[in-house]
């Protein structure tokens, strides 16, 4: 299956497909869970639960930054393509494509 074909039909995305394997991740992964766990004991229903859709704004807002992230990151990738593609190389302007002969 192609990229294109994979993007059409909604099989590419990396916001699910990407996990990183940083170290660093899993255990400030695991330090939130464990706030988290602490802020249930010690608040009332009410205020845990205020806590928890704080999270999910935070989450939603991170999800918008990635994003923004990933389009720009892939602009500049494909900027940079094209900068590379267009770049007449010294001694070779006048070298043809074998495809246009």
């Amino acid at each position: 299956m192609s990229i294109i074909d994979a993007l059409f039909d909604g099989k590419i995305y990396p916001g699910e497909q990407v996990l990183t394997k940083d170290p660093k991740y899993a255990k400030n992964d695991a330090e939130m869970e464990l706030l988290m766990s602490k802020l249930e004991k010690r608040l009332s229903k009410e205020d845990y639960d205020l806590v928890e859709e704080m999270c999910d704004l935070l989450s939603v807002s991170q999800d918008i930054q990635n994003k923004e992230f990933f389009r720009y990151g892939l602009s500049m990738g494909l900027q940079l393509m094209r900068e590379a593609y267009d770049y007449k190389l010294p001694g070779l302007q006048d070298v043809k494509n074998p495809e246009e002969a």
